[in-house]
């Protein structure tokens, strides 16, 4: 006995479109099948090697290369110990002149050395450098085999530009020559305006290219010149690059550039190893009795111990970037008349605020006292005095 669903089937099945209903293609439709027809092999409409779509987009699936991606994963390796490891795409951040380069070169050349990676699988592009800096460098690489590009003075005249050199990478990828090379773009600025999402997906996307077919990508850039409200590094570019590198650090330069070691704290900002890098590096700067050949050799990682004096070193730097930029009257009034070595009460300055002379921007008590807390144990050394432990200060130039 007929059910009511093969009832209803069989009742739909006879019932015929009038002509006037069925639709015509549309003039999008005619015109791509007029270019079909002219231009044999439109993926469009037509099959590719007698695959239909689907069946193409289940053969991209990685179900049938596991064992192709197992084994380059075997085959992985660090570029820099414990931070940077080969086929992934690295942003590396640091304000002007903290020493970006000095580091870079520095960590290469000692994996060089100890055989983690070999030189001639290093494309280093300096995009950052005059004519007497690419010279010292080139020679530098050249000691360890490395390859520097500078595009501006390429004797390749189809390599004069950077949008060549990522065609170039593209292509070295297309050619599967990428496993094992690693790529620094010194600075990531001269591949894209940092600043245009657009422009910088574009590129970020041929370097996730280059990095999945096994090559490495190490990208450097700027901070802002000026620092975040709470003192920290702010990376010059747009916000959607975090989300398309693997790994991203910050280093933030700890000492001033007279002193005789810089101090590099990195910040992780993300780390897809499976332990997040924590650390710093340190490099005696160039000086007129320390050649930069010298300061790259110097590059090492700190020890533990090292780092939480860093860290403590990170912390004044950020407290007296709030006080400065919450409290700028308040402190330029404790930095101009704590000028001498003299220890002052804390009641004393709180005093020096009825004087107009000393105070002609109006301070509050309240926004002193904000200040002078920010600015305890680095820009102010306290000391308690008597039995009731009064407070005193003194200024210490940082």
């Amino acid at each position: 006995m007929m059910d009511d669903w093969e009832w209803y089937v069989q009742k739909q099945n006879k019932i015929s479109v009038p002509p006037s209903q069925i639709k015509q293609p549309s003039a999008w439709a005619e015109k791509e099948k007029a270019i079909n027809e002219t231009f044999p092999g439109n993926p469009y409409f037509t099959k590719q090697n007698g695959s239909s779509a689907l069946s193409r987009l289940m053969s991209a699936s990685v179900n049938g290369r596991i064992e192709e991606l197992e084994e380059r994963l075997a085959q992985e390796r660090d570029v820099i110990p414990g931070m940077i490891t080969t086929g992934t795409v690295t942003l590396v951040y640091a304000p002007s002149g903290a020493g970006k380069t000095v580091w870079i070169l520095g960590n290469l050349f000692q994996s060089i050395r100890n055989n983690l990676i070999r030189g001639s699988d290093v494309i280093y592009f300096n995009e950052d450098d005059g004519a007497k800096g690419v010279l010292q460098k080139a020679k530098m690489g050249k000691r360890h085999g490395m390859n520097m590009i500078t595009l501006a003075n390429s004797v390749d005249p189809n390599l004069r530009k950077t949008d060549d050199a990522l065609r170039m990478l593209d292509q070295i990828r297309i050619e599967g020559e990428a496993n094992g090379k690693i790529v620094i773009c010194d600075t990531l600025k001269k591949f894209a305006p940092v600043l245009n999402k657009g422009d910088m997906r574009d590129v970020l996307h041929v370097f996730r290219e280059f990095a999945a077919a096994g090559g490495t990508v190490i990208l450097l850039g700027h901070c802002n010149k000026h620092r975040s409200m709470d003192g920290r590094l702010i990376y010059e570019g747009v916000g959607d690059l975090k989300s398309d590198v693997d790994n991203m650090f910050g280093l933030d330069p700890v000492n001033d550039k007279f002193a005789a070691y810089q101090e590099l704290l990195v910040i992780n900002e993300k780390d897809r190893s499976q332990i997040s890098f924590e650390g710093g590096f340190k490099y005696k700067q160039t000086s007129a009795v320390v050649q930069y050949e010298e300061s790259v050799d110097s590059v090492e990682f700190m020890s533990t111990d090292d780092i939480s004096e860093l860290k403590e070193k990170q912390r004044a730097q950020i407290n007296i970037g709030k006080a400065i930029s919450k409290y700028e009257d308040e402190y330029v009034l404790l930095s101009s008349v704590m000028k001498s070595n003299k220890m002052w009460s804390q009641s004393e300055l709180v005093d020096l605020l009825r004087d107009e002379e000393v105070n002609p921007n109006g301070c509050t008590r309240k926004k002193l006292l904000n200040c002078i807390d920010l600015l305890k144990g680095n820009n102010l050394q306290l000391e308690r005095r008597g039995e009731h432990g009064k407070k005193f200060y003194r200024w210490v130039p940082m």
